[in-house]
C-alpha cells in the first residue's frame, strides 16, 4: 500500500453517547481498543471509521472519513469492487494483500443495523508477514535438506527391518552403479557383489535393528563399479520414523587412509617447496620454519623456531602483525595480502602474504600457517610497467592518431580523443556507429568487430568515417583486447591513423591502371588482329611457296627433262656417227653425253625434291620412303623408317605438312647433329597423327634449345610451327648430349573426304625416275 498523504488517512470520532452507522459509542470505543486494523464503510464504499491501529499501521487522517474506499486503500485492487459484492450479497470475503514488505489478511465482512439490514461493512487486517516467513522458511530449510542429502559426499541410503531400500541419495547410486528404480524395495544385500551379499556387516545392522543397542561403525574393503575402495560402515535409527527404519551412511576414508601413506611425502614437499611456509602460535610462537624461509630470511630453524613472529616484521609494521594474531584469536578470516618483511641482515623484502588458521580437532584456532612468497621482482616488473605506461601515455599524447577506449562488446564508445580528425566524446556514448561510421561500412565493421570479440585478437579495419568538418575520411583502425587474469575482455583500447590520402592516391591509381588495362587490351586486341593477319599471310606464302614448288618442279619435269631426253637421244646418234666418221671426235662426244646424263639426274632429283610425284600418286608412305632412300644414297645418313604399309591417305595439305616436317628435321640432323642414324616413326592413332623424329647426335645447348622452343630463331622450324598451327597441331622438340627429339601430332581430320584426296595433281614418274 502507497504511503501518499493525499490518499492514505488516519483519524477517529470521540467516543461519545451518538452513533455511526448504527454504531454506538460504546462500540466504537471497542474498535479503538482492538490492536488490528479495522475499517468500518458505508454502504456506497465510504470511510466511516478508522480504528487507532489502522491510523497506525496505513497513516490514514481523519480527512479520509467520507472518501471512497477504492482512493483511500488505492493498493487494494478492485476493493470497491469486491466490498459492493460483499454489502449486497451479505456473503464475508477474504482476501491477501501487501503493503510494501508486509502481507495482511484482509476479511471483508457486513454488519447489519438494529432491523437486520446491511448497513455497510467492516474490513479487518490481520499482518501475516511473519506467518508467511516462517512458512517460506519451511519450504525453504525442507529443499535445502534435500539438496544438502543430494549433494553430501558420502553415500546415505535408509533400509526397512528387512533390508530393503526405501530411499537413497545420489552419491549412494553412483557408489554402487544403480539407478533408484533398479534398487526401490531391494535388498541392499543385493545390491553388491557376493562377497557384499555375504559380508557379517549385515547380521550387525540386523542386530542394532531388533534391540535397543548402538551399532559400532566398521571399516569395508571391497570392490565397487568405481575400483577398490575403503569404507566406515555407520547405522542409526531414522529419528521421529518407525523404529524398523534405520540410515546408513558409507564414509569413504580410502582417500584418508592414501593421505596417511603421503603425509610424510607432503612434509616433504612443504619443506621444499619455494615459498617459506612458517606456523606460529596465537601469541605469536614460531613452531615451524621449512628450508625456503631459512633461504628467504637467512635464519635457520633451530634459530627461528621458538622465536616471536616479530623477528622478522619491521619495527613500523608491528602494529600489522598483532592485528593479524587478533583477527585469528577472534575466529576472523585473514585475506591475502602484500607486505614487507625483514631479513637477517636487516635488509627488506616485499613478500605476497597468505595466512591460514589452523585449527584442532574440535575446530578451535590454535595457530597460523604463513606462506610467504618473494614478490620483489614482481614489484620491480610493476614499477616498470608503471614508467612504460607512462611513457606509453605521452607517445600517445604526442601521436597524431585518434586514441579511443571501448566497452568489452563495443556497445559504448567510453573515450574518444579525435585529434581533429573527428569529434571527440565528452562522455560515453552508445550511438558512436551512426555518429562516426559511414552507414554502407557499417557491416563490415560490426562484422569485424563479432569475429574480434569472439577470437579475442586484435580489431583491424580501413574504413570511411565522418570528419569535423562533415566530410568524409578514410582511417585505418586497430584496437586490441585488455585481458583480466581470468582471460575475460575488460575493454577494447584502439588508435586509428587518418589514411584518406593514401586512399585518394590508391583511388587515382586505380582509376588510371584501370584507363591503363583499357587501353592495354585494345592494345593486344588490335596486335592479335595483327598477328593473326600475319599468320594467315604466312600460311598464304608457305601455300604459294608450296604452289611455286610444285609448278617449278612441274616445269622442270615436263620441260627440261624432255629436252635434256631429246639431247640425250641426239648426242647417242652423234655419239654413232663420229664413231664411224671421226674416230678423234667420239671421246668429247661421250663427255657430253655423261654431263647430259648427269644435268638430267641432277634436274631430277631437284624437280622431286622442291614436290615429290609419289606424294601426290601413291601416298605419304612411298613418298618419304623414297626421300629417306634418297637421302641414303647423298649423304650417307641411315634412316629407320617405322610406317605401316597400310597407313593409308590423308588429304593433301596434311599430307605435305607431315612430308616437309620430315623433310626439315633430316636436313637438319644432316647439317648440324653430325649423326649418322636417325629414325622415324609415324603412327596413325584414334584421334590424331602423331610423328616422332630421333637423331643419336651431338645435340643443341639448353641456350639454343630455349631460343628455339621461344621461337626466337630457326627460320625452318618457325615455318614447320607455322604448318603445323593450320591443323591445330604441336610441335616438341627435346634435346640433351645423347640427341634430340622432334615430337608432333596432328588432330585426325573427322572425315578424309574423296574431294580432298582427288585435289592431288599428280606429277607423273617414269620408271626411270624411280
Amino acid at each position: 500500500m502507497a504511503q501518499d498523504d493525499k490518499r492514505f488517512v488516519a483519524g477517529t470520532v470521540s467516543g461519545d453517547a451518538t452513533t455511526l452507522n448504527g454504531m454506538t459509542a460504546s462500540e466504537l470505543g471497542v474498535l479503538d481498543a482492538v490492536d488490528v486494523p479495522i475499517i468500518v464503510i458505508s454502504g456506497e464504499c465510504k470511510v466511516a471509521r478508522i480504528n487507532k491501529a489502522a491510523m497506525t499501521v496505513f497513516g490514514l487522517k481523519v480527512s479520509d472519513l467520507g472518501c471512497s474506499l477504492g482512493n483511500t486503500l488505492a493498493g487494494v485492487e478492485d476493493l470497491n469492487r469486491i466490498c459492493t459484492r460483499v454489502i449486497t450479497d451479505g456473503a464475508p470475503h477474504r482476501i491477501e494483500t501487501r503493503d510494501g514488505d508486509r502481507y495482511f489478511l484482509l476479511r471483508i465482512a457486513p454488519y447489519t443495523g438494529s432491523d437486520r439490514q446491511i448497513l455497510g461493512a467492516v474490513l479487518t487486517f490481520t499482518n501475516v508477514t511473519a506467518f508467511r516467513a516462517s512458512i517460506e522458511q519451511a519450504i525453504y530449510e525442507r529443499e535445502y535438506t534435500k539438496a544438502i542429502l543430494n549433494t553430501v559426499v558420502d553415500p546415505v541410503v535408509v533400509i526397512d527391518a528387512k533390508l530393503q531400500v526405501q530411499t537413497a541419495n545420489r552419491a549412494f547410486y553412483a557408489l554402487f552403479g544403480v539407478s533408484r528404480d533398479e534398487t526401490q524395495g531391494i535388498s541392499i544385500r543385493k545390491v553388491g557383489n557376493n562377497d557384499w551379499e555375504t559380508s557379517k556387516v549385515w547380521e550387525s545392522v540386523e542386530t542394532t535393528l531388533s534391540g535397543p543397542g548402538q551399532f559400532q561403525a566398521v571399516e569395508i574393503d571391497r570392490e565397487f563399479p568405481a575400483g577398490k575402495r575403503t569404507l566406515v560402515l555407520d547405522a542409526r535409527r531414522l529419528s521421529g520414523a518407525p523404529a524398523s527404519r534405520i540410515v546408513l551412511t558409507f564414509h569413504d576414508v580410502t582417500e584418508r587412509k592414501q593421505a596417511e601413506r603421503t603425509t610424510s611425502l607432503l612434509a616433504a614437499i612443504v619443506d621444499s617447496s619455494d615459498d617459506a611456509i612458517i606456523s606460529k602460535k596465537l601469541d605469536g610462537t614460531l613452531t615451524s620454519w621449512n628450508q625456503s624461509a631459512e633461504r628467504l630470511f637467512g635464519y635457520k630453524a633451530a634459530e627461528a623456531i621458538g622465536q616471536h613472529i616479530t623477528l622478522i616484521v619491521p619495527w613500523e609494521r608491528r602494529s600489522e602483525e598483532e592485528d593479524i594474531l587478533r583477527r585469528l584469536a577472534g575466529g576472523e578470516r585473514v585475506e591475502h595480502f602484500e607486505t614487507v618483511r625483514r631479513r637477517r641482515d636487516g635488509t627488506y623484502l616485499d613478500v605476497s602474504l597468505t595466512i591460514s588458521p589452523i585449527r584442532d580437532t574440535a575446530g578451535r584456532v590454535i595457530g597460523a600457517s604463513n606462506v610467504a612468497r618473494d614478490i620483489s621482482e614482481r614489484k620491480r616488473s610493476e614499477v616498470a610497467l608503471r614508467e612504460s605506461e607512462e611513457r606509453f601515455r605521452a607517445l600517445v599524447n604526442a601521436s597524431s592518431d585518434v586514441v579511443y577506449r571501448m566497452s568489452p562488446d563495443w556497445s559504448e564508445m567510453r573515450e574518444l580523443d579525435g585529434r581533429r580528425f573527428v569529434g571527440d566524446t565528452g562522455k560515453p556514448r552508445k550511438d558512436w556507429l551512426n555518429e562516426y561510421i559511414h552507414p554502407d561500412d557499417q557491416p563490415i565493421v560490426l562484422r569485424t568487430i563479432r569475429e574480434a570479440v569472439q577470437t579475442k585478437s586484435m580489431f583491424e579495419l580501413e574504413h570511411r568515417v565522418r570528419r569535423t568538418d562533415g566530410t568524409l575520411g578514410w582511417t585505418n583502425s586497430r584496437a586490441v583486447p585488455l585481458l583480466n587474469v581470468n582471460g575475460e575482455i575488460l575493454e577494447w583500447f584502439g588508435a586509428a591513423s587518418d589514411v584518406t590520402a593514401r586512399k585518394e592516391a590508391e583511388e587515382s591509381f586505380r582509376k588510371l591502371a584501370q584507363t591503363l588495362d583499357t587501353e592495354v587490351r585494345a592494345r593486344t586486341r588490335e596486335l592479335e588482329e595483327r598477328s593473326n593477319q600475319l599468320r594467315e599471310l604466312s600460311w598464304r606464302l608457305l601455300t604459294s611457296q608450296d604452289e611455286e614448288r610444285r609448278h617449278i618442279a612441274r616445269e622442270l619435269h615436263d620441260s627440261a627433262g624432255q629436252t635434256l631426253t631429246v639431247l640425250g637421244i641426239t648426242l647417242a646418234q652423234l655419239l654413232q656417227k663420229t664413231g664411224r666418221n671421226a674416230p678423234e671426235l667420239a671421246t668429247e662426244a661421250e663427255q657430253i653425253q655423261e654431263t647430259v646424263q648427269q644435268l638430267h639426274r641432277e634436274i631430277r632429283t631437284t624437280s622431286y625434291l622442291l614436290h615429290p610425284p609419289l606424294l601426290d600418286e601413291s601416298g605419304l608412305c612411298s613418298a618419304i620412303n623414297w626421300y629417306v632412300q634418297g637421302l641414303l644414297e647423298r649423304s650417307g645418313l641411315r634412316v629407320h623408317l617405322d610406317i605401316s604399309e597400310d597407313f593409308g591417305r590423308l588429304p593433301r595439305d596434311m599430307e605435305l605438312v607431315i612430308f616437309r616436317l620430315v623433310q626439315e628435321s633430316l636436313t637438319n640432323i644432316h647439317r648440324h647433329s653430325e649423326s649418322k642414324t636417325a629414325s622415324i616413326r609415324i603412327a596413325r592413332e584414334s584421334n590424331q597423327i602423331s610423328l616422332d623424329i630421333r637423331d643419336q647426335g651431338k645435340g643443341m645447348s639448353p641456350a639454343r634449345l630455349a631460343e628455339i622452343q621461344s621461337g626466337r630463331s630457326g627460320v625452318g622450324i618457325s615455318g614447320m610451327r607455322e604448318r603445323l598451327r593450320q591443323f591445330e597441331g604441336t610441335l616438341n622438340i627435346e634435346s640433351d648430349s645423347s640427341g634430340t627429339r622432334v615430337f608432333a601430332t596432328i588432330p585426325f581430320p573427322k572425315a578424309a573426304s574423296s574431294e580432298a584426296l582427288s585435289k592431288a595433281e599428280p606429277l607423273q614418274a617414269t620408271a626411270s625416275d624411280l
